[in-house]
């Protein structure tokens, strides 16, 4: 990879951003799930690679790039994940698709009917499920390996209508049927005006494609990647917001849906490691001592000599035309649905310490 000067460039946090996560339980919850998963499903991941003395599957700039996503093997190595943050209850009409019962409501009974053995579970309170908890993180972490999918939500209420984000239920099985998910998506976008019957089997086939690449994942996805695609598509078609957050084996890395709620609009961001060289690793250096950055603390992920410039890119994506919404509500011609959803907006690498706010603009996707 070849790396030449002027590489990076500074990006500092919208004073707005900053404020909603200091003044919104969501936003604050998101961002302190966002940190932690950044740590599990990242870079705990690689070191549990280099313990076996194996190689980490770095994910390729070519893999970065919209419509390039493609199958791969599972590495086993790689820590999971898939959490639903809503920032609201969850409606009556979504339970029967999240399967939330009295069963698998985040209590000790209930935790210790799974896993009786799990580290830190004497200690445990109902308390701790408030994000704004302490000890949340750490039931957090301590669910994460043994489950599949974790609910959390505005637990707020007509009686009791102060918002708090918690951590509700564990073993949460999201289920809907692809074909629902494909009528409700083309129809949104003028695809479709009312059935999947309106069109032939190929072109079926394609919208369910282009589901997949909605989201920037691979078209015939399974596991926690189309859990997350129909989590993502419920929130969608209900008009909530809320953030899906998923990583597999497969992609290793952590992405990010977000529902903005009624403009029904959706950002999606994925996080991965990328190994820098050693010329541009000084060059990353030179620029924070440029601008009072401490780059070696607050950016690069320190395992051993031997694995240095360990850093955590973001790439950020936004839909085209073609997946969006066309004015007045107009079908649209069918040939569009050949051209591509997504654009790569942005690039940047992230802090790994909660104190830093400042990002880094690295372009990364389009190197040779």
């Amino acid at each position: 990879m070849t790396d030449t000067k002027q590489t990076f460039t500074v990006l500092h946090a919208d004073p707005e951003v900053r404020e909603r996560i200091i003044t919104d339980p969501y936003w604050a919850a998101r961002d302190k799930i966002l940190k932690l998963l950044l740590h599990y499903t990242l870079i705990e991941s690689f070191k549990k690679f280099i313990k076996r003395q194996m190689p980490y599957p770095y994910v390729s700039p070519s893999m970065v790039r919209p419509k390039a996503a493609t199958a791969s093997r599972e590495y086993t190595l790689h820590n999971t994940c898939l959490i639903t943050l809503l920032d609201s209850p969850l409606p009556g009409n979504l339970k029967k698709h999240f399967r939330c019962r009295e069963g698998n409501r985040v209590t000790r009974e209930n935790i210790v009917d799974v896993a009786p053995d799990l580290p830190f579970l004497g200690n445990y309170c109902d308390s701790h499920r408030d994000s704004s908890h302490p000890a949340f993180v750490n039931l957090l972490r301590m669910l994460l390996p043994l489950d599949y999918s974790l609910l959390i939500q505005n637990t707020a209420s007509p009686n009791d209508p102060m918002k708090k984000i918690e951590l509700s239920n564990f073993h949460v099985r999201i289920e809907r049927l692809t074909d629902n998910a494909l009528r409700h998506l083309g129809i949104h976008l003028n695809y479709l005006e009312r059935s999947l019957r309106e069109k032939d089997d190929t072109f079926i086939e394609t919208l369910e494609k282009k589901l997949y690449e909605y989201y920037h994942f691979y078209h015939n996805a399974g596991g926690r990647r189309a859990a997350a695609v129909h989590a993502a598509q419920l929130l969608f078609r209900e008009k909530l917001p809320g953030t899906i957050l998923v990583g597999s084996q497969q992609d290793r890395r952590l992405t990010l849906l977000t529902l903005h709620g009624k403009n029904q609009q959706t950002s999606v961001e994925q996080f991965f490691l990328i190994k820098l060289s050693s010329a541009a690793v000084s060059e990353l250096i030179d620029l924070g001592t440029t601008h009072d950055i401490d780059i070696q603390k607050n950016f690069l992920i320190s395992i051993d000599d031997e694995h240095e410039g360990l850093v955590v890119l973001k790439a950020e994506y936004a839909h085209t035309e073609a997946a969006k919404p066309t004015l007045e509500k107009k079908s649209r011609d069918g040939d569009q649905i050949h051209e591509d959803w997504l654009q790569l907006v942005r690039e940047c690498i992230v802090p790994i310490t909660p104190q830093e706010t400042t990002q880094i603009g690295y372009s990364f996707a389009y190197r040779s």
